[in-house]
């Protein structure tokens, strides 16, 4: 089957940007899987890994490493996610697997590296992989056994008690409630130190301790910029749009505490400040403001700008940025393997009750959001699971919410016009 010729024909539309930034990002990312894929040829391992394992220690390490739903973005926005996906359905897996990681386990079975974008991928030396949910769980062992790499598992606890009502209010809030349960930490350590040795032993590269801090240290300061970047973007009219928002999403969320990152977060904050003191705004006609919850639609992601010139609706606000930085900071740093435990014990659970709800609703009143765009992507069992939850709390609060079906990678169910209606009927319904 050749890529896109059992797809559905669409196209998607290219995003618009503002920011300058923006196309330093997407230079940065082609070079740096050209960079990863020279540095194997010489001989060096390949680390794959997923959005919730500490990635600090890999950056530490100077390692190759490559994240799973960042090859997934760029696979549906190069109009190939489908090709992938119908791989996997071909050899007998059901439909509804989590689309979004299992686009790369397409590309891994077909194992056509010409076929794919940029010449494709070099085979990784090793999985990493935190416990998300089990569907998650069972693809990256397909993933593991297709390639025959081992495959570390970051163990996740179950919460004991719930935090209470406005922990979301300040990063201290966030930083104090990962030290409040001293046995899911002490278990965290010891998953991180596992993951260490399993690195070291497969690797042959040793971890520095001092390496491991200044990484920390550094992407504290990548997550300060970001933090002051969305106080800039969620003003009035905002001077970011969506574009710029996927454009600058992966780029910093998945070099947490490398040099781009720091870089590329200090970049975003300076631009944004600059258009604030000119005045300038991501759509000049700006009415209505949105928030898109969470992952957005990587194989069409000018779908959103579509609203910006028929409404004056802007995205304001898209998952990960707003968000996914402020609940890894923790600056006491004594001891950096503990510190980076407790910025990992909580990461999956804040997508589930009760933290989904208040973290999104105090978000959306930050913003200004004016209504909420909730896509269920149903073959993700994480984002997806405390939907009906959110949408009472967004009710509840006066905020009106549109549920669309749709997948952020699987452009198969896609109906473009369809989706455009009836978001510009929930729009005027706000105007």
């Amino acid at each position: 089957m050749e890529p896109g010729k059992a797809g559905t024909g669409f196209q998607g539309e290219v995003s618009k940007k503002s920011l300058k930034c923006s196309a330093i990002a997407t230079q940065f990312q082609r070079q740096y899987y050209d960079q990863v894929k020279q540095r194997v040829a010489q001989g060096e391992p390949l680390i794959w890994f997923n959005v919730g394992a500490p990635m600090e220690i890999l950056h530490a390490m100077d390692l190759p490493s490559l994240c799973n739903p960042n090859w997934s973005a760029i696979l549906a926005a190069k109009q190939m996610a489908d090709h992938y996906l119908n791989v996997v359905n071909e050899r007998g897996y059901f439909r509804d697997l989590c689309r979004y990681c299992t686009v790369p386990l397409g590309y891994f079975m077909e194992n056509k590296p010409e076929k794919a974008p940029w010449g494709g991928l070099p085979k990784p030396t090793a999985f990493v992989l935190d416990a998300a949910d089990d569907p998650v769980i069972r693809i990256w062992e397909l993933m593991a056994k297709e390639l025959k790499a081992p495959l570390y598992l970051w163990d996740h606890t179950m919460i004991e008690t719930p935090p209470e009502p406005g922990f979301w209010d300040s990063v201290e809030s966030v930083e104090a409630y990962s030290y409040r349960e001293p046995w899911r930490l002490d278990y965290a350590v010891k998953e991180t130190e596992g993951l260490i040795a399993f690195l070291e032993t497969h690797t042959g590269r040793t971890l520095s301790m001092a390496k491991l801090r200044e990484v920390m240290e550094r992407s504290n300061e990548q997550f300060d910029y970001i933090q002051k970047a969305m106080d800039l973007a969620a003003m009035v009219p905002t001077p970011m749009g969506p574009g710029d928002h996927m454009s600058n999403l992966l780029s910093t969320q998945f070099f947490r505490g490398h040099e781009f990152g720091l870089a590329q977060a200090k970049r975003i904050y300076e631009e944004l400040k600059e258009r604030v003191d000119r005045g300038e705004a991501a759509c000049e006609n700006e009415r209505i403001r949105l928030m898109y919850l969470w992952v957005p639609n990587w194989f069409t992601p000018g779908f959103m700008n579509y609203f910006e010139d028929k409404y004056g609706a802007v995205f304001a606000w898209i998952g990960y940025l707003p968000i996914i930085t402020r609940q890894l900071i923790r600056r006491d740093l004594r001891d950096p393997l503990k510190a980076l435990a407790a910025r990992y014990v909580h990461y999956t659970e804040f997508g589930m009750p009760p933290f989904w709800q208040e973290m999104n609703l105090s978000e959306a009143r930050r913003f200004k959001i004016d209504g909420a765009i909730y896509p269920i992507a149903e073959s993700c069992k994480l984002l997806c699971g405390p939907l009906h939850l959110t949408a009472r709390a967004f009710k509840d609060a006066g905020i009106p919410l549109l549920e669309i079906r749709s997948d952020m990678v699987d452009v198969r169910d896609w109906d473009d016009a369809k989706m455009k209606a009836q978001v510009s009927s929930f729009i005027e319904t706000l105007m």
